[in-house]
């Protein structure tokens, strides 16, 4: 016959404590010592105690579960702010339900995925600004979420958005303002949204500086053997270029590689006719194998995954609590590329 499985009480009397202070430890709440946490551990190890999730969500009504929805992995600023949520959730001792969706359709299937598990709230991830769709069908549910979009200015009170607009506009006023008047915008799908609105901030700085909109330095590509072969055909026919604003790391990788193709170089010295200046417009590491170092767009993408967790979280506990989305806006990191 199997043993009686060990219960909160079993594990309080080995530890020494009481079951309540046991409970508040399996439940993340309270203050207790750290001794008294090992203590407690201890003897949960020792009795092979499994804590009865079912019963404790059926006394809370509720699972402690957030569903992360991500849209794709490919975006480093997903995987940034993917980083920053379970930094988050982590630390409030809740767990999260991580999915990746591609479309509309999958997004759906992946929402009532996660109703099935009695989730207690939504993150979603997505390049675009929060989806009304999704947004009409959540709060008739009254379950709490969040978008966190790399796009839009979080105009939505259930929106953490990046002001994508601001990033191109910045980069672009920055390269202006050191004297460079033929900058081209290089990278990303013709069809993305985030690239949409930097480029909008591009050309805001351009109109800003009476500078002429010339769309023969404007290359909308994703695919690296073809960016390539655009981007030497724009050096050879436009050679008085000597700023570019890479959409993204991969990008940037490319577009050093068709400047060294044309004997240019990569930097500030742009009054030779040689170096060609350059600013990615997504967040590159100082060693992350570029000679020069690229100076870049923080995004913050990390602190907006791990805000965006919290907000979540403590709107959970404590519905009083607001959950009110915000806008991030980036800063220029400045290095030797521009």
């Amino acid at each position: 016959m199997a043993g009686k499985k060990p219960t909160i009480s079993d594990v309080a009397r080995l530890a020494e404590v009481s079951a309540a202070t046991v409970s508040m430890a399996l439940s993340g709440k309270g203050r207790i010592s750290r001794w008294t946490t090992e203590r407690i551990n201890k003897a949960i190890d020792e009795l092979g105690y499994v804590r009865n999730n079912n019963a404790a969500t059926l006394k809370s009504g509720k699972t402690g579960l957030i569903a992360v929805l991500v849209h794709g992995l490919s975006q480093a600023f997903n995987v940034d702010v993917l980083k920053g949520i379970n930094s988050g959730i982590d630390e409030c001792k809740k767990v999260s339900f991580i999915m990746i969706f591609e479309t509309q359709a999958e997004l759906e299937n992946r929402i009532n995925i996660a109703l099935n598990y009695n989730v207690d709230g939504f993150l979603i991830v997505s390049e675009r600004d929060s989806n009304e769709r999704i947004t009409t069908r959540l709060n008739a549910r009254t379950i709490p979420f969040l978008f966190i979009s790399s796009s839009g200015a979080s105009e939505q009170p259930q929106q953490i958005g990046l002001n994508a607009h601001y990033a191109g506009n910045i980069a672009t006023r920055y390269l202006i303002d050191a004297g460079h008047m033929h900058i081209a915008f290089i990278g990303g799908h013709p069809r993305s949204l985030d690239r949409a609105e930097k480029l909008a901030g591009y050309f805001a700085a351009l109109k800003e500086h009476n500078l002429e909109e010339d769309t023969s330095l404007i290359i909308a590509e994703n695919h690296a053997d073809a960016l390539t072969d655009r981007m030497v055909a724009l050096l050879s026919r436009s050679p008085w270029v000597t700023a570019m604003i890479c959409y993204d790391a991969a990008t940037t990788q490319e577009v050093i590689a068709a400047i060294k193709m044309r004997g240019r170089g990569i930097g500030k010295d742009s009054y030779i006719n040689r170096d060609i200046a350059i600013i990615c417009l997504e967040n590159i590491g100082d060693t992350e194998f570029f000679s020069p170092s690229i100076t870049c767009i923080d995004t913050s993408a990390t602190q907006m995954g791990w805000n965006a967790a919290r907000l979540l979280i403590r709107h959970m506990d404590d519905e009083k609590q607001p959950l009110q989305g915000e806008a991030f806006h980036p800063a220029l990191i400045i290095r030797d590329s521009a």
